[in-house]
């Protein structure tokens, strides 16, 4: 690959302190060639070429460094400016220390860590800075400036306008960085907050038709039994307004479901969080249950707080249901519904589905809640999957594990809140 190529897609920090060092190396000898040909002050230039020499091929080195494709960490990143500030130290040394405006490239350095560099790490280089800069007021070639005024006042006003330069340039630079980086910044959240979008209503979406085809076999099972006796049957049985009734309130459950779903489904609808009563979401759950199975003996036990509510949309209704069917397809003879508040955070909603079935085969135990698991022969195994990942997406977990006596808990724990006058009112309507 062309190394230009290698250059473009190198993290954007180092691609700008390839381009800083370029520019500060030919900045730094344009000073120096103006100290001799207009201010008549001759600095060692054999020494000083070999620092900016020097200054050059680690520029050159770190760009060749690029063609190699190790990710460029922390602890390079700071060994590299470290030695800017080397480099930068022992150029000062030799041209007049502290003295010598060049030494505002401290603060360049400092500026760019700040933004390159872990805090710990910014700082650091900071603290090396300040020791560099006092240092050098002790330590270092003075200038050899002329005895002449005119030559000692045009050097003075030449410090000060590339000290004006400089801090102009510096104020830029940071000026539009700083716009950049809030700009990518802004980019980069509305990203995010479009991917968290699609993804909630992807999931919303997912539960709610697994919730809806629990709903829907268990009518469309009863329907294929009724209407299989009837075919069976040579004339029509005596009972058969009895089956056709049947047939009927079977359909009309199945109408409903879809009716549900599709009413549900919709963007605004799946991404639309509402408060809403513990006790009254766990009571509807129920409710809808016992009108789905009835043949199903549902124990129900709520010991919650009147005032205690949750933020919740329709996937949560459909995650429990999913839970619900399945343990009753376990154990049909036995399912329980238990909502408590937890006794360290009352707070805190515990919802457990029980039942009485074989429990958890040992070599799916490890993959509830991470892949695609079913007993079922005609199940395809995203149920709990689905279910867990609605709960997560409201902030809320989902354990799974065998109870001692037999069977299977799901264990389903979301926060709550109180609920303030004006909002009891709200849920009441």
């Amino acid at each position: 690959m062309h190394l230009a190529t290698h250059f473009h897609q190198a993290p954007a920090h180092l691609r700008l302190l390839i381009v800083m060092r370029a520019v500060a190396i030919v900045a730094m000898a344009t000073v120096y060639l103006c100290f001799d040909c207009f201010l008549d002050i001759h600095v060692p230039f054999a020494a000083v070429g070999g620092v900016l020499g020097f200054y050059a091929l680690l520029d050159v080195a770190t760009l060749l460094r690029l063609r190699n494709p190790a990710p460029i960490g922390s602890r390079e990143m700071l060994g590299q400016i470290v030695a800017d500030v080397a480099i930068l130290t022992a150029l000062l040394y030799l041209t007049g220390g502290a003295r010598n405006p060049l030494a505002l490239y401290y603060l360049l350095l400092v500026l760019y860590s700040s933004a390159a560099l872990p805090p710990r790490f910014a700082w650091l280089l900071a603290g090396a800075s300040v020791v560099c800069y006092v240092a050098l007021h002790f330590f270092h070639i003075a200038l050899p400036l002329p005895d002449s005024e005119v030559v000692r006042g045009r050097f003075d006003s030449f410090t000060h306008v590339l000290l004006y330069a400089f801090i102009a340039a510096l104020i830029a630079w940071f000026g539009i960085k700083l716009s950049a980086l809030q700009l990518l910044q802004r980019e980069q959240r509305r990203a995010e907050a479009e991917k968290n979008a699609r993804e909630r209503y992807l999931v919303g979406l997912a539960a709610l038709s697994a919730g809806a085809a629990h709903e829907l076999s268990t009518p469309l099972s009863t329907i294929s039994v009724v209407v299989n006796d009837l075919r069976e049957s040579g004339s029509p049985p005596p009972d058969w307004k009895e089956s056709i009734e049947m047939l009927w309130t079977q359909v009309q459950l199945c109408r409903r479901s879809l009716s549900e779903l599709a009413g549900a489904a919709g963007v605004e609808q799946l991404g639309q969080l509402r408060s809403v009563r513990a006790n009254e979401l766990i009571a509807q759950v129920a409710a809808r249950l016992r009108a789905l199975r009835p043949a199903l003996p549902l124990k129900l036990a709520l010991q919650l707080d009147d005032d205690l509510a949750l933020q919740s949309d329709h996937t949560l209704g459909q995650a429990l249901m999913n839970f619900l069917n399945n343990a009753a397809d376990a154990s049909p003879s036995s399912v329980e519904l238990r909502a408590t508040q937890d006794a360290l955070n009352p707070l805190r909603l515990v919802i457990e589905v029980l039942d009485r079935g074989p429990g958890i085969a040992p070599e799916l135990r490890q993959k509830l809640g991470k892949d695609v698991v079913t007993t079922k022969a005609a199940g395809h195994g995203a149920g709990i999957l689905i279910a867990q990942a609605a709960i997560e997406r409201l902030g809320g977990s989902v354990a799974i594990s065998e109870r001692r006596s037999g069977g299977t808990c799901v264990r389903i724990e979301l926060a709550g809140f109180r609920l303030d006058s004006e909002s009891r009112r709200a849920a009441m309507r």
